[in-house]
């Protein structure tokens, strides 16, 4: 009978076969470690037990920091509304009730800035003008002017019909903004839905809008002119009318009507120190940063940075809210009050 040989699949390998690794078929590796570990004293082991020790230490010391403000709270009525405020604040999702506020705002200020500053014929004197001076005179309206304003190679009947659109625009955004900042509050001061009433509210923040921007003219005018002297009445002047002014707004717009007209006082405090930071930063810092890059990213570089100004300014409103509406419960939690339906 004849054998046959068993057919190969491939080539056969020339040359002895490789050894396995030590360790790899069961058999003790010579060193005494295994291979697929390293040694005690590699670096490798080394970086690992650091590690190991630093995630043990970063917990037991966020335990210890917990525990101790915890104890803080329950001693100190500062501490303790500060953590009520902030619990209100991820409960209603501050972040992002700031970014639609800071949303509506740079909506509203596109053609804001278009209408003033084409009206009042500063067309063609911003569209050169470098961002930091403009900074420094008109405030963030200057800013965004010196990309928005162009008017120069346009014919009158084109200017008439942008400035038709952009009042369009402008009415249009405003509604928007107002129906955002009552959607703000009662949802920061947990009210039943309020909604504005016609028009009038737009027309009333348009009107502000124009006032403000007067007034930080004529008050950046007063602190280039007189020193540190003009710095100081300056600052005196903005926190005055920033704390007057969102007063008025906060009463004005939903809050629990059982609140008198001075529970609105820490927002609006809060609100004014917060509107001057802004305004220095405005002014010293988001100026000459919008110059610096406005020459690589042009418009880009502008707009992103009235974004970053218009994001903080809704960080503040929706604070100067959860300020106002904790504060006020935990008056009411004092004195054994209950909440009432909205206002606004």
């Amino acid at each position: 009978m004849v054998e046959l040989e068993p057919a190969h699949e491939g080539p056969r390998p020339s040359g002895p076969a490789p050894e396995p690794p030590p360790g790899a078929d069961g058999t003790p590796d010579p060193t005494g470690t295994d291979a697929r570990t390293p040694a005690p004293g590699r670096p490798a082991g080394r970086v690992r037990g650091l590690v190991e020790r630093g995630s043990t230490w970063a917990e037991a010391e966020r335990g210890r920091v917990e525990a101790e403000l915890r104890a803080r709270r329950q001693r100190s009525a500062i501490i303790d509304a500060g953590f009520e405020m902030q619990e209100l604040d991820v409960g209603v999702g501050g972040g992002i009730l700031a970014g639609a506020v800071a949303f509506r705002l740079f909506l509203f200020l596109v053609p804001f800035v278009y209408i003033v500053f084409t009206m009042i014929g500063a067309a063609a004197k911003t569209s050169g003008e470098d961002p930091a001076h403009l900074a420094k005179t008109i405030g963030i309206t200057g800013v965004l002017a010196s990309a928005v304003v162009s008017t120069a190679d346009l014919s009158a009947w084109s200017q008439v019909l942008l400035l038709l659109g952009a009042l369009w625009a402008l009415v249009f955004a405003a509604r928007s903004l107002v129906k955002t900042l009552y959607v703000v509050h009662w949802l920061v001061w947990r009210i039943p839905r309020v909604k504005p009433r016609g028009t009038l509210p737009a027309l009333t923040l348009i009107g502000m809008a124009v006032m403000l921007s007067v007034f930080v003219t004529v008050n950046n005018a007063i602190r280039s002119d007189n020193g540190l002297a003009g710095v100081v009445v300056s600052v005196v002047l903005i926190t005055g009318a920033s704390s007057a002014l969102w007063w008025w707004m906060s009463w004005k717009l939903p809050h629990d009507p059982a609140a008198p007209s001075y529970a609105f006082l820490p927002g609006a405090g809060f609100g004014a120190v917060g509107i001057e930071v802004l305004h220095l930063i405005t002014t010293y810092w988001i100026g000459h940063l919008v110059a610096r890059k406005s020459h690589t990213y042009g418009a880009v570089g502008i707009a992103l940075a009235v974004l970053l100004w218009v994001y903080i300014l809704g960080r503040i409103i929706v604070g100067s809210a959860g300020l106002n509406a904790t504060l006020w419960r935990r008056h009411q939690s004092r004195h054994g009050e209950g909440g009432a339906t909205a206002h606004g």
